[in-house]
């Protein structure tokens, strides 16, 4: 079975990705690295735009060479700055409802992190297989109150900062809509993570980017168009592009 992402015109879109943007800090991301300060870890680190930040992450991943190489601090240092990369929904570890918060179940987060990317280090891009990537997933998603949509940022930063590692990208609410939309005549359970970055894969080869920029420009371009909480064309565009007929034709299937 082939699954398929929609034909967007990906070059123009990977650099409207405001979460990459190398001019501002926005709003949102600004919100989701107050919440993620909470954990006591990243108050120190100032930024002036998020590109500054992708940045901070990529290197700090990228300074040692094996998964034990990192200080409990540094790996929950680099999980809570992916967590405020991702904006205001990164505050359940941090601000739950009923259970204790990030900074006060230390060993359970340090535990499952450590274990996941343990497993994202062994992960090879010539023979990985899609029950190693669904098992690292699940992995993440053993930390308290970290679901899919941001287990698969942890697996996007890591991934893509790694050498040797296969490409993995982010696979939130927006993606899903996005990737259900475009083959919506498969049922929705057989449309998994790892059909998704097959079909990216497949995409960043014909354009010649990275997965992750297929994804980014996927987010933008859905961002643009679409709301969040639901498949539903808005009536202002921030952006005009001619990929507005496919987000038309999309929103009608």
């Amino acid at each position: 079975m082939s699954y398929k992402v929609p034909d967007i015109d990906y070059k123009f879109w990977h650099h409207k990705n405001k979460f990459y943007s190398d001019t501002e800090l926005t709003k949102n991301v600004s919100t989701g690295l107050d919440h993620a300060s909470r954990g006591g870890l990243i108050e120190r680190y100032d930024f002036d735009s998020c590109m500054d930040l992708v940045n901070l992450i990529e290197n700090k991943i990228r300074n040692h060479k094996a998964p034990n190489d990192h200080s409990d601090d540094e790996i929950l240092t680099i999980f809570d700055l992916i967590q405020g990369w991702g904006g205001r929904t990164c505050r359940k570890p941090y601000v739950p409802i009923k259970n204790p918060p990030r900074i006060e179940r230390k060993s359970e987060y340090i535990t499952a992190y450590r274990d996941a990317i343990k497993m994202i280090y062994a992960l090879d891009e010539k023979k990985y297989t899609e029950e190693e990537i669904n098992d690292v997933d699940n992995k993440l998603q053993e930390m308290p109150l970290v679901g899919q949509s941001y287990s698969t940022k942890h697996l996007c930063f890591w991934s893509r900062s790694l050498p040797n590692c296969p490409n993995l990208a982010i696979f939130d609410t927006r993606m899903k809509q996005m990737f259900y939309s475009c083959n919506f005549s498969i049922a929705k359970e057989k449309l998994n993570y790892v059909e998704f970055i097959n079909a990216l894969n497949t995409k960043a080869f014909m354009m010649g980017l990275s997965t992750y920029e297929i994804e980014a420009a996927l987010f933008a371009f859905s961002s643009n168009y679409f709301f969040n909480d639901k498949f539903i064309l808005k009536d202002i565009y921030e952006i005009e592009h001619l990929d507005l007929k496919i987000a038309k034709h999309l929103a009608n299937l």
